[in-house]
């Protein structure tokens, strides 16, 4: 795109290389996915860019995205969201960036700046989804903080911490074990 600047009309060049420019470019988008003739997902996502004639094609969400996961029953049982992402298609994996939150289907919440989901790996593949940053794990009864690497399954029901660090709180019970009865 190109415009010239006239000192009588006051237009201005403008340079744009076309292949700076996104594909396709849609902005409040809200879509249901299905899986096997079934609805199983529904993202948002209030701008959604695609970089096609890139030598690695992607998708980029610069205001993040939200996902969420239906059971038959279309009850939300798990959700990402992210303030920023990526999906890089050769390799099919998301880059999630900022303010990253996952729940599974348990109800535990993940918490954490940034991860990475290889989609296709196997279900059980303990490094389908993983970070380098810290988590905060939420569980419906107790909450964690774990530093250091991470790796889990496809359903973030089995992980692993690998070279971590973790602050547990406990309550702290007085000591019995010496006490007189008068």
């Amino acid at each position: 795109m190109i415009a010239c600047n006239d000192a009588n009309t006051g237009i201005s060049t403008v340079a744009v290389d076309a292949l700076d420019l996104p594909d396709f470019h849609g902005e409040d988008i809200s879509s249901l996915i299905s899986d096997s003739g079934i609805t199983r997902y529904r993202m948002q996502t209030p701008i959604w860019d695609v970089y096609i004639n890139d030598t690695n094609p992607y998708w980029y969400f610069p205001e993040g995205a939200y996902v969420e996961r239906f059971d038959t029953m279309f009850n939300v049982v798990g959700f990402v969201q992210s303030d920023t992402a990526y999906f890089y298609e050769k390799p099919a994996l998301w880059h999630l960036i900022g303010n990253v939150k996952i729940q599974n289907f348990q109800g535990v919440e993940f918490e954490t700046t940034e991860m990475f989901w290889r989609q296709n790996e196997p279900p059980e593949s303990l490094n389908a989804i993983y970070s380098d940053s810290v988590v905060v794990i939420k569980r419906p009864d107790d909450e964690q903080i774990i530093q250091g690497g991470f790796r889990a399954n496809q359903s973030m029901t089995e992980y692993i911490f690998y070279k971590h660090k973790a602050d547990i709180w406990t309550e702290e019970k007085p000591d019995t074990t010496n006490f007189q009865q008068n």
